[in-house]
């Protein structure tokens, strides 16, 4: 084996084992079969690994998590926190990994997390502090003697708010 082709060969073995000793999630796109309001960072879930859960559920989603074999039952709860937060979910289904082996020895398991609701209790409604989104909302009107000017010149972006600046008439204009 010629010495390039060696080097070439630990390189890819190093990043191989350096991928392989953090903890990482990949998300991939699978159909939502039902949506929910977030929930606050850091809220309460439950994770049922490798059982169905005792009560009727529907599935919000899923996510592929990627792991270390050093990666505990914790660690996998607080990888998926966010999500299930950001999903509205009670809880995550974590069916049995796939396991493979990788550069050094090393194991990574593969899991689909499915994030999913009770359907035996009354759905969460989205909290009324938080304003409609732009599209449900009236257009702006100004006061006599202001004007409406859009934060994005192009009014692409989501615009949120409003600042209000008083036009005065130019000298000569009709009043």
């Amino acid at each position: 084996m010629s010495v390039s082709r060696s080097l070439s060969s630990c390189v890819l073995a190093a990043c191989m084992s350096a991928c392989a000793t953090s903890a990482q999630v990949a998300l991939e796109a699978h159909p939502v079969s039902v949506q929910r309001p977030a929930r606050e960072p850091g809220c309460a879930f439950e994770v049922f690994e490798e059982r169905e859960p005792p009560r009727p559920y529907a599935e919000l989603g899923t996510l592929a998590v990627t792991g270390n074999e050093y990666l505990g039952a914790q660690g996998r709860k607080a990888l998926l926190q966010e999500t299930a937060c950001l999903m509205g979910a009670d809880a995550v289904l974590l069916p049995r990994p796939l396991e493979r082996k990788v550069a050094g020895g090393q194991r990574v398991r593969e899991y689909e997390a499915r994030f999913v609701a009770w359907t035996d209790v009354p759905a969460r409604v989205a909290s009324s502090d938080e304003p409609p989104p732009l599209h449900q909302r009236p257009p702006p009107t100004a006061q006599e003697g202001y004007l409406i000017i859009p934060v994005d010149p192009e009014w692409t972006g989501e615009s949120v708010g409003t600042v209000e600046r008083e036009v005065k008439p130019a000298d000569g204009a009709k009043r």
